[in-house]
């Protein structure tokens, strides 16, 4: 499997992004090929995005027969920062709530993270792990690397 050109992960825009609480953006094909968006929690880890959801939610089956997925994790105030990512994905279910949730949800939730945990431990029978692996990355900062629409 193709991985990125270069190596993103050092990129300070890269890295800015990925360590705010900024949803990423998930966008896979649906069984009437259109395209589906969803903002969703993620992590990043070991060269791979990790998404959790649950498993009756219609993008485990979508991208389980349509693997390939699209995302952007983006900020909201100019200039822009924008990391844009096509990738591989696996879905992969897992008993009780996934291990990498409890990051998941600290990450995006901040102080309010126990509480929520506290909410779901003993709840959570199953959920499901989707994990995309980049084939390609694109990075914007609308300072010095813009489209190539605008140039």
């Amino acid at each position: 499997m193709p991985g990125p050109s270069w190596d993103f992960e050092s990129d300070p825009v890269v890295q800015e992004l990925l360590a705010s609480p900024t949803l990423m953006r998930l966008a896979y094909v649906g069984a009437n090929l259109q395209p589906h968006v969803v903002p969703i929690w993620y992590r990043y880890g070991d060269g791979e995005f990790v998404v959790v959801t649950g498993p009756k939610a219609d993008k485990v089956r979508h991208i389980s027969e349509r693997p390939r997925v699209s995302f952007t994790i983006d900020s909201d105030r100019p200039p822009y920062k924008v990391l844009l990512v096509d990738g591989l994905a696996t879905v992969e279910p897992v008993e009780g709530m996934a291990p990498e949730y409890p990051e998941i949800v600290r990450k995006f939730l901040g102080p309010g993270a126990d509480g929520y945990l506290g909410r779901m431990e003993g709840r959570v029978k199953r959920q499901v792990r989707i994990r995309i692996a980049p084939t390609s990355v694109r990075v914007l900062d609308f300072v010095k690397r813009t489209p190539r629409s605008l140039s």
